[in-house]
């Protein structure tokens, strides 16, 4: 199976996810970066999509926002990764099965 596809729109949701809770909790890049010890640009990288993460950095953010590890997941269901790729197929709407 290619999960290319499947990634990048994991990355996409994801990286979303932690830029709208930075900004719930009124954090810019730069400060949340330095609060969790990882590079502004990689933290903005994150942000768009661009970058792959590892689990300790997801820890670690998940952390530094005081919420739990699933709502940087939030919004990709229970859906395989697959199938979000045909969601995404379907109706361009991203890989978001929320947004129907």
């Amino acid at each position: 199976m290619d999960t290319v596809d499947a990634c990048k729109i994991v990355r996409a949701h994801v990286g979303g996810n932690v830029g709208r809770l930075c900004h719930d909790k009124g954090l810019s890049q730069t400060t949340f970066a330095n609060m969790v010890g990882i590079d502004r640009s990689h933290l903005n990288r994150l942000i768009r999509g661009r970058n792959n993460v590892t689990l300790d950095v997801l820890v670690k953010i998940a952390d530094g926002l005081n919420v739990p590890l699933t709502d940087l997941f939030f919004g990709l269901d229970d859906a395989p990764p697959r199938c979000l790729v045909e969601y995404d197929a379907q109706d361009g709407t991203a890989g978001d099965p929320g947004k129907k």
